[in-house]
């Protein structure tokens, strides 16, 4: 079975990841585990230790119960190590698919789209990582757009996003914002014309736009277009340096405010891969 991991900090916003992604694994047959990095030092004395680890159960259980769906599995972890390393480990541990995790609203560029611990994360590049920005709109995902750099890498993105768009029965967009100021060194069309020839019905839009703001002219056509997910592949070595450089990321996650899931390079692939007894239905 596939494993959701959903770090949670009792936040109203990771309330909201927690809600998203159990509607998610409803659709793709997962099961959620809930992971909670205990705020406080390990070195506590042993009974103030365990009343801290006893209050999280109790809250965990109490939002478990709050949120629950009869046909979707929830269990729960708590650590008491650092967040990071933690939610590392579980993915290791545990075969994560995906990590759903809330974010924070902090005015730091990279902060405001993946949170401190986020971001970390989403830099390691284990697996996916899908962020629900503060401030988010929540509905069915039936528009998905993916920031392409049209490389033949996309090929492998490719075949992960279409298992979402087939769950989800949703659109596919390849969206190539040109600049003048980036070299063309690269055969569009060719790159194009391969994704055609893999996944003949898999009905892929591809969309070029000039921009002189390449985080602008993302951000507006997602807008204009309704967009309920963005997409984009995270490299190992710089963070989210394939599609977007530092000064164009800030600018974009300075406006932009929708669920935004990160595809490792070489990480985990997206398996979101449904049996033929579980129901589609919307989030």
């Amino acid at each position: 079975m596939k494993t959701f991991l959903v770090p949670v900090d009792f936040s109203e916003n990771a309330v909201r990841a927690l809600e998203y992604a159990i509607g998610l694994a409803a659709q793709a047959d997962a099961e959620i585990v809930v992971l909670h990095a205990l705020d406080t030092v390990p070195m506590l004395p042993g009974l103030q230790y365990s009343r801290a680890t006893d209050d999280a159960a109790q809250k965990l259980l109490k939002l478990i119960d709050q949120v629950s769906q009869p046909n979707v599995q929830i269990k729960y972890m708590i650590t008491d190590g650092k967040p990071v390393g933690d939610i590392n480990k579980a993915i290791k541990d545990l075969h994560v698919t995906l990590v759903v995790m809330g974010t924070g609203g902090a005015k730091n560029f990279t902060r405001k789209m993946f949170g401190t611990t986020t971001e970390a994360i989403a830099k390691r590049g284990l697996c996916p990582v899908l962020a629900i920005p503060e401030g988010a709109e929540i509905k069915p995902i039936k528009n998905i757009v993916y920031a392409a750099d049209l490389e033949n890498g996309d090929q492998l993105t490719a075949m992960q996003l279409l298992q979402l768009k087939q769950l989800m029965n949703a659109s596919l967009t390849f969206l190539h914002i040109k600049n003048g100021r980036q070299p063309d060194y690269i055969d569009n069309e060719y790159i194009k014309s391969e994704l055609i020839k893999q996944y003949p019905e898999a009905e892929i839009n591809f969309v070029e736009l000039e921009h002189k703001d390449i985080a602008e002219g993302i951000s507006n056509y997602v807008h204009e277009q309704g967009a309920d997910l963005l997409s984009f592949t995270v490299l190992n070595r710089i963070f989210l340096e394939k599609i977007l450089h530092s000064s164009v990321t800030s600018k974009l996650l300075q406006t932009l405010k929708l669920p935004m899931l990160a595809l490792p390079e070489n990480g985990e692939l997206l398996d979101l891969q449904i049996s033929d007894r579980v129901e589609m239905s919307s989030l």
